[in-house]
């Protein structure tokens, strides 16, 4: 009887892990798939962005693969020589011309009529880029902050989490094992209320047999002794 209610104790134990990956999970997928949005190699989650490394011409500050944490609500008056912005470029490809993010340091920063213009940099080039940075093209400044190596597993796994198969798998899936989980939770209980109730009524039936057999009992020993009684009185 022990070793069948510890086995029922460890399973119990197990459902309820289970059951908290599941909501993590849950979480987890809200998070990212609600409250993120990406484009190219960005993400943003909760007004937090952060960009996956494209190439090496940052390393060893940062490298191809890494992600990096920029803070995007920037005054481009502020920025100053050596800092590492993010900004919007136009890149030609096989495909046709297309926008995509950058992030090298300022090496020169001008100013005409108001309107400033960066130099820009990438640690592991030789040379500046060609062309300047214009004001309106930064997207954010770099915080310090970067995750060796976690970017592109980072961009992966949210682009999976985000397709049919991952949202059948970490959602879908997950809340029908829920949900029959808690059906032959249900079950149980009502079996277990149903047993409880039966030996209840049982009880309760067993209880009231023995008052009536004792009511009986009392009331034939009060009338045997009151017919003795008389018998007594009777007889003097």
């Amino acid at each position: 009887m022990e070793k069948v209610v510890k086995k029922g104790s460890t399973l119990k134990n197990v459902l309820n892990v289970l059951f908290w990956v599941f909501l993590v999970v849950v979480v987890l997928y809200s998070v990212l798939a609600l409250f993120s949005s990406q484009d190219e190699n960005r993400m943003s989650v909760l007004g937090v962005s952060a960009l996956t490394v494209q190439s090496d011409s940052m390393d060893p500050t940062f490298s191809k693969g890494d992600l990096i944490f920029i803070n995007t609500d920037v005054t481009v008056a502020d920025l100053e020589v050596g800092d590492v912005i993010t900004y919007l470029m136009l890149v030609t490809t096989t495909d046709g011309t297309v926008q995509v993010y950058n992030s090298h340091t300022i090496v020169g920063i001008d100013v005409v009529d108001g309107v400033y213009w960066f130099t820009t940099k990438g640690d592991n080039n030789p040379t500046q880029d060609a062309q300047r940075v214009f004001q309106n093209d930064i997207v954010g400044v770099w915080t310090g902050s970067v995750w060796r190596g976690v970017g592109t597993g980072l961009d992966n796994l949210i682009t999976f989490l985000k397709s049919p198969t991952g949202f059948f798998l970490f959602i879908v899936l997950p809340v029908f094992a829920f949900l029959v989980y808690q059906v032959v939770k249900f079950i149980g209980l009502m079996s277990e209320y149903k047993t409880q109730k039966t030996l209840g009524d049982r009880v309760k039936l067993d209880e009231e047999a023995l008052a009536i057999a004792r009511a009986q009992i009392e009331a034939e020993v009060r009338a045997k002794i009151a017919k003795e009684s008389e018998e007594k009185n009777k007889t003097k």
